[in-house]
């Protein structure tokens, strides 16, 4: 089986033991992870050949991350050394009726100042037949985008698939206003060939919704079926995605799928939003 690339920030996470708010603890729990590291973690825990490309500091932070995705299975060569600190993430776990609370603590870490050339990605994709980015790594900062657009570039002439989760974070985009989030995005995902996302992610990077309603304020209403109308619209945008994924926020969780002709529903799971899993997740609260 040939490999998988992944692209983007591991984090340093420091979160209250158990449920216990911020204001209450005298000690926090650490764990490395990130959107793009978890996806590369969940597949050397299924096997499959992965290689996780991205920028930490060499200094004995930097070390524990690179020692985390190792004793998992990760390959770590494109783990490249430099800057002055790993972006770190405190989080205060939800329980019952409360949210999970995230505070970002990322500006100018190691990957924040990424520049296009610093990755040989020509080795990087030696033998690799996937390559998978975020919304994240681009809302960084702007070097951050551009390093991921030459990576696409890059892996599209050598045709490599390309996927995306989208993956909006309001708390990130700083550097650059709606307009040319939203073109950096646009190009970005251009070269994709599945596109992964919910409906909070297709509308505030595209203004693509489903048809009737605003996610902003109805999300949690939006029903399965609502979704063909962003697929095919997403379709339209992006000739060159295969497949289009979405999946519904709130109580119940949906996974949709369209493939150009028919759409996909898959039965609905109960979601627990307010409580986040521990280890490698997405808890609720990173907006």
């Amino acid at each position: 089986m040939k490999k998988v690339v992944t692209f983007g920030e591991i984090m340093l996470r420091l979160a209250p033991p158990g449920f216990l708010r911020f204001s209450q603890t005298s000690s926090f729990d650490v764990i490395y992870g990130g959107g793009e590291s978890n996806v590369a973690v969940s597949l050397a825990n299924y096997g499959v050949p992965v290689r996780f490309v991205s920028r930490i500091p060499n200094n004995d932070i930097g070390d524990c991350a690179l020692m985390e995705m190792r004793k998992r299975g990760v390959e770590t060569d494109f783990m490249l050394r430099g800057g002055d600190r790993l972006g770190i993430y405190f989080l205060e776990t939800g329980a019952v009726s409360r949210g999970s609370k995230v505070v970002y603590d990322r500006a100018h870490s190691a990957i924040s100042e990424i520049q296009p050339g610093t990755v040989d990605w020509d080795k990087a994709f030696e033998g690799v037949e996937w390559f998978h980015w975020t919304g994240i790594t681009p809302a960084i900062s702007q070097s951050a985008a551009d390093a991921c657009l030459e990576a696409v570039k890059i892996a599209s002439e050598k045709g490599i698939t390309i996927s995306t989760d989208l993956n909006y974070r309001a708390k990130l985009w700083k550097y650059c206003d709606d307009a040319h989030r939203e073109s950096i995005m646009e190009e970005l995902t251009s070269y994709c060939d599945i596109v992964l996302g919910n409906e909070e992610d297709a509308e505030m990077h595209f203004g693509i919704k489903p048809d009737g309603i605003t996610v902003q304020t109805q999300g949690h209403d939006v029903k399965a079926e609502a979704f063909l109308s962003v697929c095919k619209q997403m379709m339209e945008k992006f000739p060159k995605a295969k497949k289009s994924d979405y999946h519904t926020k709130g109580f119940y969780f949906s996974f949709t799928q369209y493939l150009g002709r028919r759409i996909i529903r898959r039965k609905n799971h109960v979601r627990y939003d307010t409580v986040s899993n521990h280890g490698y997740c997405r808890p609720c609260g990173w907006r």
